[in-house]
């Protein structure tokens, strides 16, 4: 009930992904922005990918490569081992050869899918864009976003677009761990410098020359599932404007939180009481999502209330 405003999270789509951004302060899940930088030109320690792109197709054979995860990822359900990585803005889960500069609306048949568009659109490397690659120590739990994560960072420096030339700094984190509802892991998305001028057109029947502004979101192997949070600078409700220093968090965890839910199924059953019996008895780890009464204590009447709720639905 109500109505959806810039301080609510964007979701959930059919498979259950929510965005959350720096702007929807009542929420657990807004991230922060906290600049992580990896590019060797300003002391960071990643890998220059030595990827090239000229703009609008030109010199763009090698804009984009495949790099090996040092964990496996969930995406959409699926598991992925590497990703592609392209200068103009997207990866892709798995392998492609796909060069995909102009940008579409998601989800959709246009560029490379399963997609995440982190800032999709027609870039280019000139004047020192360089795309950078790190992996981070393990250790961590995904929902907290601390610094011991473990992690992997794609950085787009110093890139520019083509229609405008705009400078764009952003990078994207892929978080390990499959600890959320569908199992799937966690993606931030950090812009350092957010330019969003690229006014382009697709015309019927002619050639387009570059994307419709930028387009931000997600799409599934098959292009016909996503969620899309900016596209033709139009955003989608719950999503806020972006601007420089600003971020977005992926997830599939719900923003509501559901006593009893001990696994995270947004759906109170059986196997819900199975578990709290567990940390009743001390067989299982304690989450005080099963406090029921909400007393800080884990007995018999939580059980008894969890399942009364049960019976009553």
């Amino acid at each position: 009930m109500g109505e959806v405003t810039t301080q609510d999270p964007l979701g959930p789509n059919q498979y259950g992904y929510y965005i959350y951004d720096i702007y929807d302060v009542d929420y657990d899940l807004k991230p922060v922005y906290d600049w992580i930088e990896i590019d060797t030109q300003y002391g960071g320690n990643g890998i220059d990918l030595n990827l090239s792109d000229g703009g609008d197709g030109n010199n763009a054979t090698n804009s984009t490569t495949i790099v090996n995860l040092p964990f496996t990822f969930n995406f959409y359900g699926d598991s992925y081992n590497n990703i592609s990585i392209n200068t103009n803005g997207w990866i892709t889960f798995g392998e492609t050869e796909l060069l995909s500069f102009r940008n579409y609306s998601l989800p959709g048949p246009g560029g490379p899918s399963p997609m995440l568009a982190a800032f999709w659109d027609d870039l280019k490397t000139s004047s020192s864009g360089d795309v950078f690659y790190q992996k981070f120590p393990e250790g961590c739990d995904t929902f907290s976003l601390q610094d011991e994560c473990d992690y992997v960072i794609i950085e787009w420096s110093d890139m520019k677009t083509r229609d405008g030339n705009s400078e764009e700094d952003f990078q994207v984190i892929l978080y390990a761990g499959n600890d959320t509802p569908t199992g799937d892991g966690e993606i931030k998305v950090q812009y350092k410098e957010f330019n969003n001028t690229s006014n382009g057109y697709y015309p019927e029947g002619g050639r387009p020359d570059h994307g419709c502004y930028v387009t931000i979101g997600i799409e599934n192997k098959y292009s016909n599932e996503g969620l899309e949070y900016t596209f033709n600078n139009v955003y989608a409700p719950g999503a806020a404007t972006l601007s420089d220093r600003s971020a977005i968090f992926i997830t599939t965890q719900s923003p509501y939180l559901f006593y009893g839910d001990l696994n995270l199924d947004e759906t109170l059953n059986v196997l819900d009481i199975v578990l709290l019996v567990g940390m009743v008895l001390g067989s299982n780890e304690i989450d005080l999502l099963g406090d029921m009464n909400q007393d800080e204590i884990l007995n018999v009447l939580d059980i008894v209330i969890l399942v009364s709720l049960i019976l009553d639905n």
